[in-house]
């Protein structure tokens, strides 16, 4: 009879299971290491935002980043003193022309129901005011504050896009901080117009 034939000699199992391990921390390593930090381009709404930038540039509008906060609960009318004299409603939605110009268009809370402005701030300083807001559903959350400038008119968009799913807000009524720089503001009185769905408020303010 012939010889047995050898068996096949197999690495143990303990050295398969290292040798996975191993290749796992490199591609991590390697992916971690070498991927791009950002924001991901996604070409249909970047080409659309720098779109409605320079439609907004030709209406003679610049944006100006705003900063939000969401505070835990309504903040004293003290810590806007002293405050805006008169803040009165608008009607609501987008001013016209802004409306031609963005696409797609904010969604704007339901009602603004109230705001806290100081009336004056130094050059160079930050802006803050706070505003409440309504909306007719749990269905939706602020997202950001979109504002335009265009000479001493300021034009304040949020946007309050529906949740996904079966996500739900915690309350119907939204209080929100918004803090503007104002380096490059020159000295004078600026409007503010906030924009609600149906009802909007505009005040005034003074760089000095």
């Amino acid at each position: 009879m012939p010889p047995p034939r050898p068996l096949n000699q197999t690495l143990p199992l303990r050295w398969v299971v290292v040798a996975i391990v191993v290749f796992i921390l490199a591609y991590t390593f390697l992916r971690l290491h070498f991927a791009k930090h950002g924001k991901p381009f996604e070409p249909y709404h970047d080409l659309g935002e720098r779109a409605d930038a320079q439609r907004l540039l030709d209406l003679g509008y610049d944006r100006v980043a705003v900063d939000i906060e969401r505070p835990a609960e309504i903040l004293p009318a003290s810590r806007f003193a002293p405050t805006a004299d008169e803040v009165d409603g608008a009607p609501g939605g987008l001013p016209a022309e802004i409306a031609g110009a963005l696409a797609p268009t904010p969604a704007l809370p339901s009602l603004i129901t109230g705001v806290a402005a100081p009336r004056e701030i130094a050059t160079g300083g930050v802006y803050s005011f706070q505003f409440t807001c309504a909306q007719p559903d749990y269905k939706t959350q602020i997202d950001s504050v979109l504002m335009l400038r265009k000479g001493a008119d300021l034009v304040l968009l949020p946007d309050f896009p529906r949740l996904s799913g079966q996500l739900l807000s915690r309350w119907k009524e939204t209080v929100v901080l918004v803090s503007i720089p104002t380096q490059g503001f020159a000295p004078g009185r600026y409007t503010v117009t906030l924009c609600g769905g149906r009802a909007s408020k505009t005040w005034q303010f003074t760089v000095r």
